[in-house]
């Protein structure tokens, strides 16, 4: 018989069983409505979807593709200081694919290749371009790849002829980069060409396209960034069959973010007066490499920036290359495509500038203290020429200079030794990079003793300084370093950075900056000596012994410095240039500045192989510098009624009437007796 407490057990077993069942009908019933809630809340989606936004989801369905197109923005212009357009665009042609022109036509399963001959015929595609587009096309990658840009009136016309043949293909209008003075300003502005795939990985974060193009050489490649604006934005709607709907359809599903307008480059108006750019190239017509800087002193502004031979910069941009073109700038022994006006080399006399203010500022001499040339010195048992082997007997500081006495600047070389040259060249700037930006420019070198030690066989030698103090031995100078060195003596002491922009523009012509006058030091050297030197160079052009006597100016006075230097070992017997063969002859030189009072023009001439400075360069200088004062200042009839007058006062009139800041009496003080 079963205890009371057995029953109190049963009892509570079955009670306990009757609450968990209420439990669990209550847990049921939830998840049932919570069910029912998930249906209803899909039934309302469902009808959104299908009934109230219907239409719009189907065609999001059927046109599928939002297709972005980026839009190039206009490139800025590039203008010279008078308004004259150097840079421009101008409107292209260029061929791009589809998806469907790798697609094989159900009836016929030649299609493909059928286009792509009849493309490639067309276009007079090369072997190599051929294959790359062949590549393309076996691994289904041509969706908007552009086969060949700025293609010809001819080429287009039979394009569109057989448009129907070509499924796929489309020709799309875009702007091309062209130059209007060509050659003659291949360096300093450059040219563009597309992008290859090294840059494109980097540039791609900067809304860079694999097929835009990019400035490579010259302003166009150092103000790239300014230059070339920001890529605006077209989306359109594209169907299964990648075909591009119509524009309503694209507004009404894309809104407002269908169109973003790119945004222009910014406008450079540079320093350079093109007049003068092509007198330059006049002048030099006759010379085969060099390279022609000139400027204003007064501010550093570059006036003129000239190297020959040129390049064709239209068919560089313009993808028209010839093979012909192509084989000459590969090939050319003097290097069309290197900025002479920038590049480096060995400076011959003109280098004097830096002995002469080293030996007179460390006191190693006096102007009026002579030496005696014989015509060479024996040193360290070499023995070191003057250029006149007969020598100029004794001669002081103005007639060392104004005969470019080799022997006078070997002596003051040996006293001052070759770091003492070193540092005073690197006061002039030499030895490093101007700042003005392009063509990779070159910072030339001043040679050390510990150069040497590193660089030169042997070591160093003491007949490197001798070398040295004349602009010979490892010596390298650009013409545009020389004209910045001279333009500081012209202007009273002030090594200035080189201007090559004037201001910056936006679309509208507004200047956004303009670039300033930017002095990098001052010259450290007494009054005295500057004129003493500055004498010199006065007596090179206007004294009956100076070595460019013969260069002259008759209505003004100019100082300059004429340079020859060696690129062979120099004989005992001394050759004429002309007996000499081509790449064997010396380098010509020659840098000059006028009015001597207040000078307003530097000019600096390199003539590679160009033979003696005196003769080559120097008439080239002063003939630019001639043509400076009639034509670019328009002095021409003034000038030529006071030198037939010989009237002083009426040269200084004109003088102060063009200049009115300067002092009248300094044009009269100038005119060469």
């Amino acid at each position: 018989m079963a205890s009371n407490n057995d029953k109190k057990q049963v009892v509570g077993s079955r009670v306990s069983s009757r609450t968990d069942l209420h439990e669990f009908d209550a847990r049921l019933t939830a998840l049932f409505l919570i069910f029912m809630l998930l249906i209803l809340v899909l039934i309302v989606k469902l009808w959104q979807l299908q009934i109230r936004d219907g239409e719009k989801n189907y065609n999001l369905a059927h046109y599928s593709i939002v297709v972005n197109s980026s839009i190039e923005p206009e490139r800025g212009l590039i203008y010279d200081i008078q308004g004259r357009i150097i840079a421009e665009n101008l409107p292209a042609y260029d061929v791009y694919l589809t998806e469907l022109f790798a697609r094989q036509d159900r009836d016929n399963e030649n299609a493909v290749q059928e286009r792509f001959e009849l493309l490639s015929s067309i276009l007079s595609l090369s072997d190599e371009e051929q294959e790359r587009l062949s590549a393309r096309i076996e691994y289904y990658n041509v969706h908007n790849f552009r086969v060949r840009r700025n293609i010809t009136r001819d080429q287009l016309a039979m394009l569109e002829t057989r448009r129907l043949e070509l499924t796929g293909m489309y020709v799309k209008t875009s702007q091309i980069r062209h130059y209007p003075y060509d050659r003659l300003t291949s360096h300093l502005i450059g040219y563009m060409s597309q992008l290859n795939a090294e840059e494109y990985e980097e540039l791609e974060a900067l809304n860079y396209r694999s097929d835009d193009t990019i400035g490579r050489t010259g302003v166009e490649r150092s103000y790239e960034a300014l230059l070339r604006g920001a890529p605006g934005l077209d989306r359109f709607i594209q169907n299964s069959r990648h075909s591009i709907q119509d524009d309503q359809m694209a507004r009404d599903l894309l809104g407002e973010y269908r169109h973003i307008e790119p945004i222009p480059g910014k406008n450079l108006v540079l320093t350079v007066d093109m007049e003068l750019q092509e007198i330059v190239d006049e002048v030099a017509s006759h010379t085969i490499s060099g390279g022609i800087v000139v400027m204003d002193p007064r501010d550093g502004a570059v006036l003129a920036m000239y190297s020959r031979p040129g390049f064709n910069p239209n068919a560089w941009t313009g993808g028209r290359l010839s093979s012909l073109e192509l084989r000459d700038a590969q090939t050319n022994p003097f290097h069309p495509m290197i900025d002479k006006a920038v590049n480096a080399y060995f400076p011959g006399s003109t280098y004097k500038l830096i002995t002469a203010f080293a030996a007179l500022e460390e006191g190693l001499i006096t102007p009026m203290e002579t030496i005696n040339c014989e015509g060479s010195i024996e040193y360290g048992g070499n023995v070191f020429r003057c250029w006149n082997r007969s020598g100029h007997g004794l001669v002081n500081l103005r007639e060392a200079l104004a005969g470019s006495c080799d022997v006078y600047f070997y002596e003051l070389g040996i006293q001052l030794g070759m770091q003492r040259l070193a540092d005073y060249a690197h006061i002039f700037g030499f030895g490093e990079r101007s700042g003005i930006g392009i063509n990779w420019e070159s910072p030339g070198l001043v040679p050390t003793r510990e150069w040497h030690e590193e660089h030169s066989v042997g070591g160093f030698q003491y007949g490197f300084t001798v070398n040295t103090s004349v602009g010979q031995g490892d010596t390298r100078i650009s013409p545009l370093q020389l004209a910045i060195a001279y333009s500081a003596l012209a202007n009273g002491g002030d090594l200035l950075y080189p201007r090559l922009i004037d201001h910056i523009e936006n679309a509208e012509g507004e200047t956004l900056f303009q670039y300033p006058r930017r002095v990098r030091s001052r010259l450290p050297f007494s009054d005295a000596n500057t004129e003493a030197i500055e004498a010199g160079f006065v007596s090179v052009l206007n004294d009956d012994d100076g070595t460019a006597h013969e260069s002259g100016l008759s209505y003004i006075i100019a100082a300059g410095k004429t340079g020859t230097a060696q690129v062979r070992k120099i004989e005992t017997v001394r050759f004429e240039n002309n007996e000499i063969y081509f790449r064997d002859r010396d380098h010509a030189w020659f840098v000059a500045y006028a009015p001597v009072d207040d000078p307003v023009i530097v000019v600096s001439v390199f003539l590679e192989h160009g033979g003696q400075g005196s003769h080559a360069a120097a008439p080239v200088a002063m003939d630019i510098m001639d043509r400076y004062f009639r034509e670019i200042l328009g002095w021409d009839s003034e000038i030529d009624a006071a030198i037939a007058n010989r009237n002083t006062e009426s040269l200084a009139e004109l003088w102060s009437t063009h200049n009115p800041e300067l002092e009248l009496d300094n044009f009269g003080s100038n005119l060469a007796p």
